[in-house]
């Protein structure tokens, strides 16, 4: 027993000592107090042995002890994993759930509706007279406040007290609505501080208790007051409105509940939004759309102005898209048809402008980038609305295509990295403006009559494609090689804008010329600063002009009934292939085959050229048909003739040259004369004339042949099959 007593007083002096380290640690420097046991009785040598052999383990006897065995040194087990606690559903806690909180507040909401159908009842019955019904509802909603209030402060943090506190103060909006707006009782002023003194005391109440639905019944309750108690909107309503939305806004602030201002933009806005279509004053109007414009704008960046927030959080980028939407539309339908166009329109313009106030002047308010962002794109998209509305004709092609410039410049001085949804924004912004900017262009112009000749272009119309083509050119020089992507597209589209200006503004061989000034131009620029867009631009103008001067100046059928206008046609495909010789020289130097296929074609346009011309006269009205042929057999032949002896010319120069594409380019063009007289030809001359076409191109191929020969270089002989004397 003495010594169960050792060692009890044993363990106490250990756990004494741990309270004292504990203690110091928690408080390091307090000197900490702790009772020290009293010194227990020695004990005797007998007594010492006795314990010690109750504390020792068992000694095996050496002969009974294994042999140590040599085992490989085992892994340390891995740390595993606790087991996960599933949470365990009683029957207790329903209960605790059903009965404790569910019946609290569905007790709150009955009471509520009970006050509620209190004035409906006395007021179709009779019962009592105004005042009194008014008394026994504040006393009643009053009473209840308290109790929750004493019962969450002096008793415990009960969901019966908050439903009583929720219920009592939802009510006294209720009372004093209806006290106000239906019975006139009290003046709108002292309703409107009566309300201000339930809302404070609401928002405290949720503030000091955390308590959301404190929040949600007290708030949104007196947010519904107007519509539970039936009364129609007027200016009074609003002030008390808006004192319970001021109150929401504060209780949001402080707990961060964004729900909470989602639910009190639903509940409110239908009512202001009532009140200002139903067509008040003008100043009433106006004071309604600002106060709650600006309420919502300040609730939406409310949050990130107190936390500092580093992102940007839904519910307030929803909040400011929703508030700036629905505040634009509703001020402008009602302003418009009450006040006037131009009304409207300057309220559109203003909602727009504050935006844009917001989003450049947010770095001073510490707001977050992206919803400065965000209030910049909004206020931008809203403009670009009131642009619409205010601008006609060209100037809002000009306009938008301006604003597509400044987003341009944002695109280029945005810091890198660059944020993705930053960066997607500024992107949508120099791509929406563009794209407004051409659909409008296409409207101001009507490009499809234009081009098929039905009605003249507009001075207003080229003004606005080539403000369309400017605004693409100059945002596409701004993006720079920071945004390759963009400039190549920016560059694409406002050279093919500039072609279809071109297209709209001249006609005939003026259009021809004035692309292929075009194609020079491009292609200087692309041999001075390297620009591939350049050169393939300068090919496209290129074969838009080729394909207008072969369609029109002098079409394919010219080799059989000549040219229509010889000079017109002569300048159009002289242009084409001058430009063609121009990128030739303009190429790099190492891509030889594209130089190459160049000079190929401008050879070709120039022989097509001039096989036109030379079938021309023979077509004219002052050709002369001789004996065995017509003026137009005569002018076949001739062709003819002159294509065997350019295909003969053109292998002189090759074999002499030694100029292997020459050599083929020649062949292929005597392949074609002789194509020509056997399939063409021989179908249409007389007897004589076939005889004499078949014997002089057979005395101009044997010719050709006997040339090829004599200046063809032959292959050397093989020295390595040459016998050794030989050599």
């Amino acid at each position: 027993m003495d010594r169960t007593e050792q060692r009890i007083d044993r363990l106490e002096r250990l756990v004494a000592d741990l309270d004292g380290r504990v203690g110091l640690l928690e408080h390091p420097g307090e000197p900490v107090a702790r009772e020290e046991p009293a010194a227990p009785e020695p004990l005797t040598a007998r007594e010492q042995l006795a314990a010690r052999a109750e504390l020792a383990p068992p000694v095996t006897p050496a002969a009974a002890r294994p042999a140590p065995v040599n085992r490989p040194a085992q892994p340390a087990p891995a740390p595993q994993r606790p087991p996960m606690v599933r949470p365990d559903f009683r029957r207790e806690d329903l209960e605790d759930l059903v009965g404790g909180r569910l019946l609290a507040w569905v007790g709150g909401v009955a009471v509520l509706l009970g006050i509620v159908f209190l004035f409906a009842l006395g007021v179709s019955n009779g019962w009592i007279d105004e005042p009194a019904r008014v008394l026994i509802a504040a006393v009643v909603c009053g009473g209840l406040l308290a109790l929750g209030v004493w019962l969450h402060e002096s008793k415990a943090r009960t969901d019966a007290a908050l439903a009583s506190v929720a219920t009592g103060i939802a009510g006294l909006f209720v009372s004093i609505t209806v006290a106000a707006q239906v019975y006139e009782l009290i003046p709108q002023l002292l309703a409107v501080l009566f309300a201000v003194a339930v809302g404070a005391m609401a928002t405290g109440l949720a503030v000091r208790w955390e308590s959301r639905g404190i929040a949600a019944l007290g708030i949104l309750g007196g947010l519904g007051a107007p519509v539970l108690a039936d009364v129609a909107g007027d200016g009074g309503t609003m002030l008390i409105l808006f004192v319970a939305l001021a109150s929401a806004a504060a209780v949001l602030l402080r707990q961060r509940w964004d729900w909470l201002a989602l639910a009190a933009f639903m509940v409110a806005t239908p009512q202001w939004a009532a009140f200002v279509i139903g067509g008040p004053p003008v100043v009433e109007q106006l004071a309604v759309l600002i106060g709650f414009g600006a309420l919502g704008v300040a609730v939406a960046v409310g949050h990130d102005v107190r936390v500092q927030a580093e992102r940007l959080r839904s519910s307030s980028a929803y909040l400011l898209a929703l508030n700036a939407i629905v505040v634009a539309a509703i001020g402008y339908g009602a302003l418009e048809y009450f006040t006037g166009e131009s009304a409207g329109n300057a309220w559109v313009a203003g909602v727009a402008l504050a935006h844009l106030g917001v989003g450049l002047g947010g770095r001073f308010l510490k707001i977050t980038g992206d919803l400065r962002l965000l209030s910049l794109v909004l206020g931008a998209v809203i403009a670009d609305v009131a642009f619409g509305l205010i601008a006609d004709g060209p100037a809002l092609a000009i306009g938008w295509a301006t604003t597509g410039v400044g987003f341009a410049l944002l695109m280029r001085r945005a810091p890198r990295p660059v944020d993705m949804a930053e960066g997607l924004l500024v992107q949508a912004g120099v791509g929406g403006h563009l794209g407004l900017a051409l659909l409008s262009a296409i409207a101001v112009s009507d490009p499809v009559e234009v081009m098929n000749g039905y009605e003249a272009l507009s001075p207003a119309g080229a003004a606005a494609v080539a403000a369309l083509a400017a605004g693409c050119l100059v945002s596409a020089r701004i993006a720079g090689e920071r945004h390759e992507g963009w400039r190549i597209a920016l560059d694409s589209i406002g050279l093919g804008v500039v072609a279809v200006l071109t297209a709209l503004t001249l006609d005939g061989l003026q259009l021809v010329l004035a692309w292929t000034l075009e194609v020079v131009a491009l292609a200087g620029i692309g041999r001075r600063t390297g620009d591939r867009v350049a050169g393939v631009g300068a090919l496209a103008f290129l074969s838009l002009a080729a394909i207008h001067a072969i369609a029109y100046e002098a079409p394919p059928v010219s080799l059989v009934t000549g040219l229509a206008d010889t000079g017109a046609a002569l300048a159009a495909v002289a242009a084409v292939g001058c430009c063609l010789l121009v990128l030739a020289a303009c190429a790099d130097p190492e891509q030889t085959e594209l130089r190459t296929v160049l000079r190929a074609l401008a050879a070709l346009t120039l022989l097509y050229l001039a096989s036109t011309v030379v079938v021309t006269p023979f077509e004219s009205d002052s050709a002369v048909d001789s004996a065995l042929l017509s003026a137009h057999q005569q002018g076949q032949m001739v062709l003819s003739v002159f294509w065997a002896l350019v295909g003969v010319g053109t292998m002189v120069v090759g074999l002499r040259r030694d100029l292997g594409v020459v050599r083929t380019a020649g062949l292929a063009l005597l392949g074609v004369a002789v194509g020509k007289v056997f399939l063409f030809d021989l179908a249409t001359l007389t007897s004589l004339y076939r005889v004499v076409s078949l014997v002089g191109l057979g005395l101009l191929l044997l010719g050709g042949a006997l040339t090829w020969q004599r200046l063809r270089p032959r292959a050397l002989t093989d020295l390595r099959e040459t016998p050794a004397g030989v050599r």
